[in-house]
């Protein structure tokens, strides 16, 4: 069934099922009307020579200069070449749907007064796979992600490249192979597909997604150590935790219980103490939540906006303002960046109080000690994926700017804090992996008194990781749990 989008309702799971599903695209029939009232009162103003920004004028620092009617559509094709600067690595396509789908749903809205042939091609290039070459640097992330989105729109007028059926090729000829026609941009449409904050949304409607899927497997990872250790079950009571007001902690306890539920292996004595990366679990992976939880709610409202400049308003007014400055967002993408490091910290922590608890005659799991290194270089390769994040957390929204001849003195970096956010997401995963390695191997073939989980748990990682009987190299196991636990595809 296909997601219709509509202006106001997208969701982030439907966001996440056209992006990473492939879920079709429908546009709402009402909000295609919409976008005709919208474009019909443009037009009226065009008719009766009004100057209007972006419309009919220069962008930017060049906005004094007016453009004449016959070169309208040359200024628009003209704004689309000269913005598609983008270096470095494509954007994962994933990000690229979705700020396609973002894209689409402002415009839905009407106020960027652009034709429905805009967002109709959008819908189709969407339903048919095609997904456009855009690299990740270049946005600012104020006066929109002009740089991304630009190589977006170039794929729309077929230029530049894009990718069909994974393969890269000219946007000519993908659009051709999909019975696609390239756009021939009117009045304002170039300047409302590049000024808006949809690719810095992008980045955080997965990054939400992507952090709730950690977590998820976090919460299952500490429940496998904690029945490997013989953790106290305290430190997840419902009596306790109700004590203090924070509802991620008690989300994460009651987890905890749920997984723990049957376990033998757990103690209820508190004494002796667990170390604080069991014990201060919920508090800890509880923050993530709550931080989630906030950051879902400005990313959905984000993506529900019409974050373009200038808009149209229903009295036909044209209103100047900086609705597309992606600080909101970007700010909150620092934050999981933040919010995301602590599950690597704590499962780092766990990883060494593991393998620390190994005894000599099978220290870090090895068959033969000092002829076998065991599990000893896995902690190494966690150790570092942590120090990576470490340099990760710096929060690039709070980085100055000033371009465009000054006029434009204050950026979100909204697009440089979702790539590397999702770079800390990836690096959480590998950690987790690890973690799951070590616990099973620890754990053992004696499953007497563990919980169903644990047994699912464990037996998925095996399946993938066996038991150590020997040295071997471990990374591609590492990496195959990694990209499990970022699909939600652990027990």
């Amino acid at each position: 069934m296909p997601v219709t989008v509509d202006g106001r309702s997208l969701s982030l799971e439907s966001a996440i099922e056209v992006a990473e599903g492939g879920a079709r695209v429908k546009a709402s029939p009402t909000s295609l009307k919409q976008m005709e009232k919208f474009r019909a009162l443009l037009e009226q103003k065009l008719a009766r020579g009004d100057v209007v920004y972006g419309v009919n004028t220069g962008f930017g620092s060049l906005s004094d200069k007016v453009v004449r009617p016959e070169h309208l559509e040359e200024l628009q094709l003209n704004l689309i070449r000269s913005h598609s600067a983008g270096v470095g690595s494509p954007l994962p396509a994933e990000v690229v749907r979705a700020a396609m789908v973002i894209r689409l749903n402002s415009l839905l809205n009407g106020n960027s007064a652009v034709r429905r042939e805009v967002a109709e091609l959008i819908v189709g290039l969407l339903n048919k796979g095609v997904t456009p070459y855009v690299p990740e640097f270049g946005s600012l992330g104020a006066s929109g992600d002009l740089v991304p989105s630009a190589h977006m729109a170039l794929t729309m007028v077929g230029e530049g490249k894009a990718y069909r059926h994974g393969k890269l090729t000219d946007s000519s000829k993908v659009l051709s192979a999909s019975k696609l026609k390239p756009i021939v941009l009117h009045a304002k449409e170039g300047l409302s597909l590049i000024n808006g904050t949809a690719f810095t949304t992008a980045l955080a409607c997965v990054a939400v997604h992507r952090g709730g899927l950690l977590l998820k497997a976090a919460d299952s990872a500490l429940a496998v150590t904690a029945e490997v250790l013989g953790a106290c079950s305290q430190s997840f009571d419902e009596k306790l935790l109700g004590v203090k007001l924070d509802p991620g902690q008690k989300y994460i306890a009651g987890e905890l219980r749920a997984h723990l539920k049957g376990s033998r292996r757990i103690r209820s004595e508190p004494v002796p103490q667990d170390p604080y990366s069991i014990r201060c679990s919920p508090q800890v992976h509880g923050s993530l939540k709550d931080a989630l939880d906030f950051a879902g709610g400005i990313t959905v409202n984000e993506m529900n906006s019409v974050s373009d400049n200038p808009v149209l308003i229903e009295d036909g007014s044209v209103m100047h303002g900086g609705n597309f400055h992606a600080q909101p967002v970007a700010m909150v993408l620092d934050l999981l960046s933040i919010s995301l490091s602590y599950l690597g910290v704590i499962s780092l922590a766990r990883i060494h109080y593991l393998l620390s608890k190994t005894p000599p005659e099978s220290k870090y799991m090895a068959g033969k000690p000092g002829l076998e290194s065991g599990l000893m270089i896995l902690e190494y390769t966690a150790t570092a994926l942590t120090n990576d994040n470490a340099k990760n957390v710096y929060p690039e929204s709070s980085y100055p700017a000033s371009v465009s001849g000054g006029i434009e003195d204050h950026a979100s970096h909204g697009v440089n804090a979702g790539v590397k956010c999702l770079q800390v997401a990836t690096n959480i995963s590998r950690v987790l992996a690890i973690e799951l390695i070590c616990a099973s191997n620890i754990l053992g073939s004696n499953e007497s008194g563990i919980s169903e989980h644990a047994k699912k748990v464990c037996g998925f990682v095996r399946a993938n990781s066996p038991l150590l009987r020997g040295d071997r190299a471990q990374g591609e196991e590492i990496e195959f749990l990694a990209k499990q636990a970022l699909a939600g595809s652990l027990p």
